[in-house]
């Protein structure tokens, strides 16, 4: 593939409304596409095409069922099957029955309840394939293909087969009942490593390229297809693609062309013993040696009479049902593993998937399995497809491992209903190679599913999932419109529906994860998140039995939160990286670069057990960190650099976004090393979004440590503070009772100069700690609560000191969050000195 556009801002990115624009895009779309099965230098047989694709004689409808019938020894192999088996039939492999596949076999579809073996023994050609309306593999039955040294090619055809519970194109198991027990295990050649990276930049005509990692050692062959991530930032980025012609002795690849871009591969060190920013352009192997592959995609009319597989999402599992969004749908093929059994697939391209607006048909897809330990996709390579890529639903305990994702549309990776657990989904790949505006391919964004936010320009994703508890590690994703999606803010999805607390449930292993060039964001989770200890397992299908345990606090009061971190993710050249809502989540390593939000945090709170940083050991640089409310929210031993800035309050009394805007955030052994001085290095907010006055949501303290604190104030100083010299806290200017501080104990941070007012936005610098105080109200509204009179005596007296004129008088507004009665987050807040050198009076 070849590609270059020019981007159109306003247009591009498909909603769930734009199935038109999607139909008449459709061709373009495909244009831009690759499959094997089309490209005769992918080593496709001669007469697959011929005798398989639709539009030949291959195209008849099976009406009959023929059980196949084995010699003496129990064996049938092709030759003999064929011989049984037409065109017209349903082909069944009974119990006791092994299919021997030795050459090429073309019927209408298969249903294996005894067994296939598909080997380099049995195969007698280099390249041989299968083509069938279906392939079901059914009660005890078992699929087992290994080809290390063959290639073998599953060809799903259209052409009419429905099975009754895997319907149309497809390919897996179905467990028809309890006791089956189906097992599919494909097993291409294999491959040590998937997917590398740039060693260093691949410039615009160059013709080769250099990786990580040694390609011969990887398992790579001359003449296998390599793609390359767009090294781009927002979704703006063009993937490309090219074969290998040679691979020198020192690992070099020589291309087969020039390349018609420029990719980036940068590299920054460690801080603080932690890992290094492997910033560079993914390239993957997108060949194997088993294709399953199938006829073109085919858009199919809706019927307005299938039913609807989950309430309110407008789709069939029968069908192409018709809804508010969808009169057509597109198909491909699927397959699945559904009900039971094991299933193993393993180094083996999918291409020409997914069946748009057809409810449960993905390319690769566990289907309530629930525990499967066993069951692994692995080193596969998925492209083209029409309704994302892999899928686990309603099963635990699987591993999704060393994929590699290319033009896939819609969520890339997908956890589905909210109650599966503890699978692991590590090193995976996924790659949008559109930009996200493009006006005819619209990015990988898909319209007609059963998840908009998952699939179409509202949050399409590379790595989309309601449940928190499974573990993602080592993953990338680039150039999609967010790059980590977890939505958990439900109760359960589908038969899961009203059984899961998706906003509390604990966090699995999220490590090593790295997002870059998405259009909105990398590492996010949207929806309440806060994790606590609860009775969801796997005993009980990642149900919760006892959702008492889901409340924020027991019955004396006691808070339920459980913590969990991102641990050494590493974000860059995306919009936003982080949360709206969420608590007891750290970010412990992270790296964030060049994002226009490097955080992006609306509320949290305290963390369990009240020691626990929110930020620890990362670094930031070129970006604004725009700090959640609510709590003390700590940050330590971490480094800024160049163009970092801090908003406090983010997002606070936006709709009813927060509480009091009067967060606490205290830095502990921060490395600031920002030279930066074009930018502010904090911005308090200033901007009423409501449509009263009762907005102090000006609020928001930065303050040193104890230990720190305490190495300023008596005179150690701290090296690359935050402060200006023998400064420890800011504060807005708003809370200027703080002036009347003794000996300059407060100061302007525009008296000590026009840049140092301009860098700590005009704020007030205090040589002594900030504390928040927070009072809290009851029934007040907007247009009528009074003013809080803060008297403050700068004196060691305590109250007994308070008999004479106070120092100082200040009237504080009255703060609301929301409308009048839209929410109970109302009250006062100040910011105070701590210690026995002064004293307040507050008043009414």
């Amino acid at each position: 593939l070849v590609y270059v556009t020019n981007i159109r801002k306003s247009q591009g990115a498909f909603n769930q409304l734009d199935e038109s624009s999607y139909l008449a895009n459709f061709n373009s779309i495909s244009s831009a596409s690759y499959s094997a099965v089309d490209d005769p230098s992918s080593g496709v047989p001669n007469d697959l095409l011929a005798t398989c694709k639709k539009g030949s004689s291959s195209a008849t409808t099976p009406t009959i069922e023929i059980v196949a019938i084995a010699g003496s020894d129990g064996v049938v192999n092709s030759s003999a099957l064929s011989d049984q088996c037409g065109l017209n039939s349903v082909c069944i492999i009974p119990s006791g029955v092994t299919f021997r596949f030795d050459s090429n076999l073309n019927i209408g579809a298969l249903i294996v309840r005894g067994s296939v073996e598909w080997n380099d023994q049995t195969q007698s050609a280099t390249s041989a394939f299968m083509c069938a309306g279906y392939v079901a593999i059914e009660a005890q039955g078992t699929w087992d293909m290994n080809l290390q040294n063959k290639n073998g090619w599953i060809y799903i055809k259209e052409n009419g087969a429905y099975h009754p519970m895997l319907r149309e194109r497809s390919f897996g198991g179905a467990s028809m009942s309890s006791m089956d027990n189906p097992i599919v295990e494909i097993k291409g050649r294999e491959l040590t490593r998937t997917w590398s990276l740039l060693s260093e930049p691949l410039n615009q005509g160059d013709t080769s390229m250099k990786l990580l990692h040694n390609p011969i050692l990887m398992g790579w062959l001359e003449g296998d297809r390599i793609g390359i991530a767009p090294t781009e930032e927002r979704s703006r980025g063009v993937g490309e693609e090219f074969r290998i012609s040679r691979i020198g002795a020192d690992g070099n690849i020589i291309l087969n062309r020039s390349a018609h871009s420029s990719f980036n591969a940068e590299f920054i060190p460690p801080v603080s013993g932690g890992e290094a920013a492997l910033m560079s352009a993914e390239v993957m192997n997108l060949d194997r040696n088993i294709v399953i592959t199938g006829d073109d995609f085919t858009h199919v009319q809706c019927d307005p009479n299938l039913p609807e597989a989950v309430a309110g999402e407008e789709t069939s599992v029968q069908g192409c049902r018709c809804s508010s969004f969808r009169s057509k749908c597109t198909i491909g093929l699927h397959t699945i593993q559904m009900n039971g059994g094991i299933v193993r697939i393993q180094n083996t391209r999918v291409e020409k998937c997914g069946q748009r607006g057809v409810e449960g048909k993905y390319c690769l897809h566990f289907h309530k399995l629930h525990e499967c330990p066993e069951c692994l996709f692995k080193n596969n390579a998925l492209e083209n497809s029409h309704q994302r890529g892999i899928i686990i639903h309603g099963t635990h305990l699987s591993t999704v491992e060393d994929n590699v994702l290319y033009n896939v549309r819609g969520a890339g990776i997908y956890i589905e209903d909210g109650n599966e657990m503890f699978n692991t989904v590590q090193y995976n790949v996924v790659v949008c190679p559109f930009p996200f505006s493009d006006p005819s391919l619209h990015g990988c964004t898909v319209p007609g599913t059963s998840n908009r936010i998952a699939d179409t320009s509202d949050n399409q994703s590379g790595i989309f999932t309601r449940a928190a508890t499974n573990h993602l590690i080592g993953n990338r994703a680039a150039n999609s419109f967010n790059g980590m999606l977890l939505q958990g803010g439900g109760i359960g999805r589908g038969a899961s529906y009203g059984k899961v607390c998706e906003p509390d449930a604990k966090f699995g292993r999220i490590e090593g994860n790295v997002f870059h060039g998405h259009g909105r964001f990398g590492t996010y989770t949207l929806g309440f998140n806060y994790p606590k200890l609860t009775d969801q397992s796997i005993a009980n299908d990642g149900h919760n039995i006892n959702q008492d345990l889901c409340e924020g606090f027991d019955n004396v009061g006691n808070t339920r939160g459980v913590s969990m971190a991102f641990k050494d993710h590493l974000d860059y050249q995306n919009a936003f990286v982080g949360h709206y809502e969420a608590g007891d989540i750290q970010y412990n390593g992270h790296q964030s670069f060049n994002n226009n939000n490097l955080m992006y945090w609306k509320e949290t709170k305290n963390f369990e057990g009240g020691c626990a940083a929110h930020i620890t050991g990362s670094q930031y640089a070129e970006g604004n960190l725009a700090l959640p409310d609510m709590s003390t929210f700590i940050i330590e031993d971490s480094t800024f650099g160049n163009g970092v800035s801090f908003e406090p309050n983010h997002h606070c009394n936006v709709g009813t976004t927060g509480v009091l805007c009067m967060p606490q955030y205290v830095l502990h052994n921060i490395d600031w090393i920002n030279k930066d001085r074009s930018k502010k290095w904090i911005e308090f907010q200033n901007d009423n979004t409501q449509d009263h006055d009762a907005n102090q949501h000006h609020g928001g303290i930065f303050t040193l440590s104890p230990s720190d604190s305490t190495k300023v104030i008596t005179g150690q100083g701290l090296q690359n503070s935050f402060f200006p010299p023998g400064y420890v806290s800011l504060v807005s200017s708003k809370f200027s009772y703080l002036l009347s501080a003794p000996e300059n104990t407060c100061v302007l941070s525009s008296s000590l100069g026009v840049e140092i007012g301009y860098l700590y936005d005009n704020g007030i610098l205090c040589k002594v700690p900030l504390r928040s105080l927070k009072l809290y109200s009851r029934g007040l509204l907007s247009g009528s609560a009074p003013n809080m009179v803060v008297e403050a005596w700068f004196n060691d007296q305590g109250a007994g000191g308070q008999a004479a004129v106070p120092d100082v008088t200040q009237y504080i507004g009255f703060h609301q969050v929301g409308g009048d009665n839209q929410s109970r987050k109302q009250g006062y807040t100040i910011p105070v000195i701590p210690g026995v050198n002064q004293s307040y009076r507050l008043s009414l």
